[in-house]
Formats: C-alpha cells, structure tokens, sequence
C-alpha cells in the first residue's frame, strides 16, 4: 500500500508539473491580452511574467529533486555536475535530433510545405506572442519539458537501474513526449516520438538533466535562425 500511494503521488507530481507549466505558457503565448486583462504596462507585465516563472520552474525543480531524494537507483543528478564528456554528449544529442528529424520526414514524404498542428500553433503564436515567443520556445519551454517528460516521467515509470527499464523509459518517454505535441496522432508523431527518444537518451546517458535540457534548448534555437 505504501508503494502504491508513493506512485500516485508521483503521477499526481507529474500532473501538478504539467498544470503549472500550462498556465505559464498562458504568459508567453497571450502577452498582449493577458497585459490587458491584469491592467499592467509592458515593463509590470514582464517582471510579473519573469517572477511567475521563476516561481513555477522552483517548484518543478522541487518536485523532481524530492523524487530522487525518496527513489534514486540511476543514480542521478550526481555530482560532479558539469564534465566535458557529458557536454560532448549533449552536444551529439542536438546531431542526433536533426539527423532524426530529417531522416523521419524524408522518410514519410514531408515537402517544406506541410508542418504538424503543433508546429501550425506555433506559427500562429509566434505571430501574437511578439519578443516572448523565442524565450518561451528556447529556454522556458525545453527546462519545463525535461523536467516533466524526462525527469519527472522516468522517475516515476521507469526508475530500475536495468538496461531494459532504460530503454523502455526511453521509449515510452519519447511516445509520451510524442503524443502531447500530436495529440491527434497524426504521421507527425513519429517525429516527435523520435525527438523525444533522443532526449530521455541524452538525459539516461548523462544522468543528468542539464545536458537534455541543452540539447532540447538548442535544437530549437535552430528554428529562429
């Protein structure tokens, strides 16, 4: 019974996770109505907005380390946190995603004219969403993410240290990641899947989220050049 209110309460993490992280999207995406609506000039929005995040990603970061501090057999997030093999890692991470990324849509016969409902969305964001657009989708957006679908995901799911629970996490991780960018499983998720794969692989590999949440962060810079 123990071990089963321990996993709820994992799940229940995991979903408290994904709430805050939607309602700071809410922020970055709709910046000019939600300005509006609280009566805030520009510059009061922005510290409310930086304050808000702040506060959101302390308590996912929170949430997560309480995780391991209960269940940590992987062993992760040990220290010595920065080393250059993990960052050479990360690094093969952002190669790995585009390598992926391209090979899957050439595979499936995607033209440059066709783009997922996910990336539609954010296309339209982009659009109303001004100077908090990039912010959201190449820092805020990759740290809530691998908290969430890695951290958060493979900690309470996947968390043996056996190298079939690693892939399986890896898996299931990336389907997870898959599905919440294509929630109409369109051929579309298969990229995503992908993509999510080669994340949970980075952070399984590292053991550390700092270098996932690297190459996610990077990858998606990609798009604004």
């Amino acid at each position: 019974m123990k071990k089963f209110f321990y996993f709820l309460g994992n799940v229940i993490t995991i979903v408290v996770s994904f709430i805050i992280y939607s309602v700071v999207q809410q922020f970055y995406f709709y910046p000019y109505r939600l300005s509006k609506e609280l009566h805030l000039e520009n510059v009061s929005f922005t510290l409310l907005t930086a304050l808000i995040t702040i506060i959101a990603l302390s308590i996912v970061l929170y949430l997560y380390n309480l995780q391991l501090r209960y269940n940590n057999e992987r062993k992760y997030n040990s220290r010595p946190h920065w080393q250059l093999k993990k960052i050479l890692l990360s690094l093969l991470g952002v190669i790995m995603l585009i390598i992926v990324s391209a090979a899957i849509q050439l595979a499936l016969g995607f033209n440059s004219e066709q783009t997922s409902t996910n990336q539609n969305l954010l296309d339209q964001f982009s659009h109303q969403a001004g100077n908090f657009f990039p912010v959201m989708v190449i820092f805020i957006g990759p740290i809530f993410e691998e908290f969430i679908f890695r951290g958060l995901f493979l900690n309470t799911f996947f968390y043996k240290n056996t190298n079939l629970n690693k892939w399986l996490g890896i898996l299931f991780s990336g389907l997870m990641f898959g599905y919440v960018h294509d929630p109409g499983f369109t051929k579309y998720i298969l990229v995503y899947w992908a993509l999510g794969c080669v994340l949970a692989w980075v952070y399984t590999t590292t053991k550390d989220l700092r270098y996932s949440i690297i190459s996610h962060m990077l990858f998606n810079a990609l798009g604004f050049i």
